[in-house]
């Protein structure tokens, strides 16, 4: 069995930069509480173009310049490889997953899950059913109401720590009924 990983106060979102995935809200939350929780970071993982950080559009080129407008607690890392984004979410205390269009599977919500993350979501298309009661799921998603959420993760270290523990440990029971129903 292994063992919950360590948490830093970090809050991250992984995905492709594109209006779909509702980074701009992301962004916006994280402007508006990195100054009130100065010892937290926030983390962007992504690209326009999946696998490439050359190519941009206006889109994803506003969203670079407004995250690191943010300052020195705002990381972008652009598009990075699956190892780099497994050690983030191990390491991340909250993972943030704003879509906007109706996601069929979330793998970011699956990954976030088996890394111990809490997690915070829009509630579209198949992200609810990954997720179910194992995180936060926000009907009609917008900056203020991810911003409401997450400072509240950010102060409540319990609740937190409920919602990760719990993420985990359901992830684990969900991978171990799957492969069981394989073996039979």
């Amino acid at each position: 069995l292994k063992r919950f990983p360590l948490k830093k106060k970090e809050v991250l979102f992984v995905g492709r930069l594109v209006p779909q995935k509702g980074v701009h809200f992301y962004v916006e939350a994280a402007k508006a509480l990195a100054h009130k929780h100065p010892e937290w970071g926030f983390s962007l993982v992504g690209s326009f173009r999946l696998g490439c950080n050359a190519s941009k559009d206006l889109y994803s080129s506003e969203i670079i310049k407004n995250f690191n407008s943010i300052g020195p607690k705002a990381h972008f890392y652009g598009f990075k490889n699956q190892k780099f984004v497994e050690e983030k979410m191990n390491s991340a205390s909250i993972v943030v997953i704003p879509s906007v269009w109706n996601e069929p599977f979330g793998l970011v919500v699956a990954e976030a899950m088996s890394s111990g993350a809490c997690i915070i979501a829009s509630k579209v298309g198949g992200i609810p059913e990954i997720l179910k009661n194992n995180g936060i799921l926000i009907d009609d998603i917008n900056h203020e109401k991810l911003s409401l959420k997450l400072d509240n993760l950010i102060k409540d270290i319990r609740l937190r720590q409920n919602y990760q523990k719990k993420a985990w440990k359901n992830f684990e029971l969900s991978c171990d009924v799957s492969s069981q129903k394989l073996d039979h």
